[in-house]
């Protein structure tokens, strides 16, 4: 027995007429009947038919099928970014990796499960592990179903286990990496940042050099080490007290021993540079870029002075199509931007108030000229100034012209060493990509929040860092699926013939460019149903929007069901 449809034309007008129809057999034949008619379909709306429905639901006792009214919504999960994350972990071999290097522990603790909520807690919503212990209750994992979310201790337990497999994971995930992307690593970048601290009991913890501006805090240090894509490939946490040139030695290992890389040229800036430390970077068998000192150094007096004809200079465009001049010689090189005519005049506009506010106040001249050291030492150009204050009203100060004329001669202008043989044009692109190093700073410590460092037992800091690390290889490696979709349709945009039409192609393509935090932010906006149906405790994903469903299928990630039903 079905419904259907049966039309009549009346005086060129057709009717529609909704019929009740049962198949029977009769000498061996099928055939079909009417035995109800619910007459002009077309006279019934929309409700009024749900509503005969509904009535034959009740009259039969068939509750199969539901209604809208069978709908009971106990709330929404967090999914978009725990599904994206939740495929690529498993695409890299996460779960299994981790389950096979601690096969042999006696462990009570799922291991996997908590890094996987460490590292989607940081993307998502940075905070303590206490509170991402009761964040996960809103969270859709697969291994979440029906079970309690971690507790607190076990995010803990789950750290210091990842500690102890910390060196394995980074060279497993080096080779997936280079696996996955069919790449043979050719540059490293390496540099270092500093870390303070909340706490004081921390053993790593030491006053140092603070890249925070936060001497008076304890700290630890950072080594960094990321590929030509950014991708952050290993790392090390140092006492906070190391000088950068110290920890050289410490990535050489790493890249020799643990990953095994062969040839590769070491990329870092000036604080790398002592005889020791290239000497080790030759004994590697590696090549070097190296930033040179542009001040404090015989060197660079030397060729900053004798270099100055620009006429000599030959012009390239790096990859961002910046203009850059550069002579080579056969000596060393370095980077840096010296203070320009428009900072001097300013900083002399600021001493200039001080000077006004003073008058007529009782300050000693010690209080004065801390004050104006205070001044000059945040703009970096105490160098700059000869300051003296007479004790009574008046603050004197002049212009080191000697100093600012030198200074000019390196104004727009970086030094760089290297002996990689490689074309001038691929050195200067190779060193302006170390900025791809602080730009991994920058997101770990202000968007994955690596501070505040709350910890100080020495393993548990270093396994929040690795967690934080973790999260920013993730978030990188959606910018970097996203920038290479977006790089081959910028070729083909570019072969376009028509120059409007292909102008228009480059700015569309230019404009639909994201960083890996606005393709997090994206998916941020996914969330799933959970709610019960018919008896059926579900979860219902919304219906994507453009582009969302653009922004998966570029990232290769399989759209997600319509409905998830719970087990």
């Amino acid at each position: 027995m079905f419904p259907r449809i049966v039309t009549t034309k009346r005086q060129e007008k057709t009717y529609r007429y909704l019929a009740v129809v049962e198949s029977y057999r009769e000498n061996g034949k099928i055939k079909q009947r009417q035995i109800g008619n619910l007459g002009n379909i077309d006279q019934y709306s929309e409700a009024e038919i749900l509503s005969v429905i509904n009535k034959l639901r009740e009259f039969l006792h068939d509750n199969s099928t539901g209604t809208i009214h069978d709908i009971t919504k106990h709330g929404d999960k967090y999914f978009g970014i725990p599904y994206v994350m939740n495929f690529f972990w498993q695409q890299f071999g996460l779960s299994e990796f981790i389950s096979n290097a601690l096969k042999d522990r006696n462990i009570e603790v799922d291991v996997d499960l908590c890094a996987k909520l460490l590292v989607i807690n940081r993307l998502m919503a940075p905070s303590s592990k206490l509170s991402a212990s009761y964040w996960a209750k809103d969270v859709y994992l697969p291994e979440l179903e029906d079970v309690e979310p971690p507790e607190v201790h076990q995010l803990y337990r789950a750290m210091d286990y990842l500690m102890e497999i910390k060196d394995d994971l980074e060279r497993f995930l080096y080779h997936r990496l280079t696996d996955l992307f069919s790449l043979k690593l050719t540059l490293v970048f390496y540099d270092l940042t500093s870390s303070y601290f909340e706490g004081t009991h921390c053993s790593l913890a030491k006053h140092g050099y603070s890249r925070d501006h936060r001497p008076d805090r304890l700290q630890i240090n950072i080594g960094l080490m990321v590929t030509p894509e950014g991708l952050p490939i290993a790392h090390q946490v140092f006492e906070g007290n190391t000088p950068d040139k110290m920890t050289v030695v410490d990535s050489l290992q790493t890249l020799k021993q643990r990953f095994q890389v062969q040839e590769c040229v070491f990329v870092g800036d000036r604080g790398m540079i002592t005889m020791e430390n290239l000497a080790a970077i030759q004994e590697a068998g590696y090549k070097y870029i190296l930033g040179f000192h542009k001040r404090g150094r015989d060197m660079s007096d030397y060729l900053l002075a004798n270099y100055q004809n620009l006429e000599e200079y030959q012009t390239v465009y790096d990859g961002d199509e910046d203009q850059l001049m550069y002579r080579e010689v056969s000596l060393p090189e370095t980077k840096d931007q010296g203070e320009s005519e428009e900072g001097l005049l300013q900083l002399k506009e600021r001493l200039q108030k001080e000077e006004a506010s003073r008058r007529g106040r009782k300050l000693t001249a010690k209080g004065v000229m801390l004050k104006v050291a205070e001044i000059l030492k945040a703009k970096h150009t105490e160098r700059f100034f000869e300051v003296n204050y007479d004790g009574a009203k008046e603050l004197i100060y002049r212009l080191n012209q000697a100093v600012i004329d030198k200074e000019s001669l390196r104004d727009g202008k970086f030094l760089i060493k290297t002996n990689a043989g490689l074309p001038a044009v691929e050195v200067i692109q190779g060193y302006k990509n170390l900025m791809m190093v602080e730009n991994a700073f920058r997101e770990i410590k202000n968007l994955v929040q690596l501070r505040p460092i709350y910890h100080y037992n020495d393993r548990r800091v270093r396994a929040h860092v690795l967690i934080c690390v973790l999260a920013y290889l993730f978030e990188q490696w959606l910018a970097v699926l996203y920038r290479r979709h977006i790089d081959g349709e910028t070729m083909k945009a570019k072969a376009i013939s028509d120059p409007q039409e292909r102008d228009q192609a480059l700015a569309k393509l230019y404009s639909q460019r994201k960083t890996g935090r606005r393709i997090l932010r994206e998916l941020e906006r996914i969330n799933a149903t959970d709610q019960t149906f018919v008896d059926k405790r579900i979860y219902s994903i919304p219906v994507l929007d453009k582009v969302q469903t653009k922004l998966l299928n570029i990232l290769q990630v399989p759209l997600p069901p319509k409905v998830i039903v719970r087990n």
